[in-house]
């Protein structure tokens, strides 16, 4: 299948790595209208907020030269000399629009989502090579048993992350074991944004579209936010339904964002207003008579 998409003007190539749409920091960069480096300084000053498999990939060595293969130089994804490469998901993308701060970085992001990200293509993933899953598995179990000694860590959220890479890697159905952890740690492993929620409501009530505006706009209604100068803050009745974190920008502009959960998307349908009826066109002017007609 052609793999060839244009966002904001830009044609580009969609990527696909470990059956997820992703894209190059580079790609990212020219569709959102600012340098690499922007990006790069937004995960480096805010390491804590990028979270690695969830929105982001980083790949090299024996992977590197596995995705090299199947997107050679010449194609323009990936250098050929690069020592390594980092592949943003959707909620990385989303991340990145949020700490630029700009209308545009946000309009862009919802054509990607529409024409990059859920596009139906059924893409060929580069092929991963070097470790077998029993390896995958042990560096799992390594990473969480190593968390459950941070004072403060949550071990339903760390099982249940654990459970999700497990099948991830391996491909076997963990579902049930997933069923015997408590429901508020599978719920707190979902983070939604504004843009994410409007398209679950959307999805869920088969309206055209949702904007990020008007499921904030219900947000402030409910007092579950409440705008501020540097942004949204989350209420205290709020908090039952997210959570929310410092952020620094590129330009070093401070701000809180919220992380929402997936109850919330429930909350936001029930109470969104209802949809304005699309006025009628109006009747066409009558046309004039003839001169002839007038004498």
């Amino acid at each position: 299948m052609n793999n060839a998409v244009t966002i904001a003007g830009i044609p580009s190539t969609r990527i696909a790595y470990r059956d997820r749409t992703v894209c190059t920091t580079q790609q990212l960069a020219q569709f959102y209208g600012c340098a690499d480096r922007n990006l790069t300084d937004n995960q480096q000053r805010n390491a804590e907020r990028f979270e690695e498999g969830k929105h982001f990939f980083k790949i090299e060595g024996e992977e590197l030269r596995a995705f090299k293969a199947h997107y050679p130089a010449d194609s323009g994804v990936v250098a050929e000399r690069a020592p390594h490469l980092i592949l943003w998901t959707d909620k990385g993308a989303a991340r990145h629009a949020k700490m630029l701060t700009t209308d545009k970085a946000w309009e862009v992001f919802e054509e990607m989502e529409e024409r990059y990200f859920e596009a139906p293509a059924k893409m060929k993933p580069a092929r991963v090579r070097g470790r077998t899953p029993l390896e995958q598995v042990k560096i799992i179990n390594f990473v969480g048993d190593s968390l459950k000694a941070v004072p403060g860590v949550r071990l339903g959220m760390v099982a249940a992350a654990k459970l999700k890479a497990f099948q991830e890697h391996t491909g076997i159905d963990f579902s049930e074991f997933r069923r015997a952890l408590p429901p508020v740690a599978l719920e707190h492993m979902v983070h939604l944004n504004p843009t994410e929620i409007g398209a679950r409501v959307a999805e869920q009530t088969g309206r055209a579209k949702v904007s990020s505006q008007a499921v904030n706009k219900v947000l402030i209604a409910l007092g579950l936010q409440r705008q501020a100068e540097s942004g949204y803050v989350l209420t205290e009745a709020g908090s039952k339904y997210g959570e929310a974190h410092d952020f620094r920008a590129t330009n070093d502009h401070g701000g809180i964002q919220i992380d929402w959960w997936e109850s919330v998307v429930d909350v936001v349908r029930d109470n969104l207003p209802a949809e304005k009826p699309k006025r009628a066109a109006p009747a066409p002017a009558p046309a004039p008579e003839p001169q002839g007609a007038l004498l």
